[in-house]
């Protein structure tokens, strides 16, 4: 079975394969789903917000991504209710303890699957961890687990 690596501010869309999302730490790996169609398109969002109506790397910002993530998921034939699942968030070293980044990002992600009535099924935010995702078009389900580097 084919697998598509997403790396950071990259999407992909996955109609028969594993769609995979790696090295996810302050960073927010996104997997919007269908399950009845074991169908996805996935994201690794590294910011909340863009104020450019195009930004040059739309998968960085939750704000532009998870409407991109739809568009693609629609334009391939996929129609609604779409489930979601979401990792990352991790405090890492190098960001100053108060800056909340990663849970910064988490509440932009929420936000904009809120703004979609998008459901939310899987959530592993927070901590100290680098997260590894997985889409698996077999079983229309998704794993997340912890990364060891």
């Amino acid at each position: 079975m084919k697998e598509f690596s997403i790396g950071p501010t990259q999407h992909a869309f996955v109609a028969d394969g594993i769609l995979k999302i790696e090295h996810i730490a302050v960073g927010v790996g996104v997997i919007l789903y269908a399950p009845a169609r074991k169908q996805a398109a996935g994201v690794h969002i590294l910011s909340a917000h863009s104020t450019l109506e195009a930004p040059t790397y739309p998968g960085q910002f939750a704000n532009v991504a998870i409407p991109a993530l739809l568009r693609q998921l629609e334009q391939n034939g996929v129609a609604p209710p779409y489930c979601a699942a979401i990792a990352g968030g991790a405090r890492m070293e190098g960001f100053p303890p108060d800056s909340r980044f990663g849970e910064k990002l988490v509440a932009a992600v929420k936000e904009e699957l809120t703004k979609a009535s998008v459901d939310l099924k899987v959530e592993q935010t927070g901590g100290s961890k680098m997260r590894v995702m997985e889409f698996d078009s077999r079983s229309g389900e998704v794993q997340v687990a912890f990364e060891d580097i």
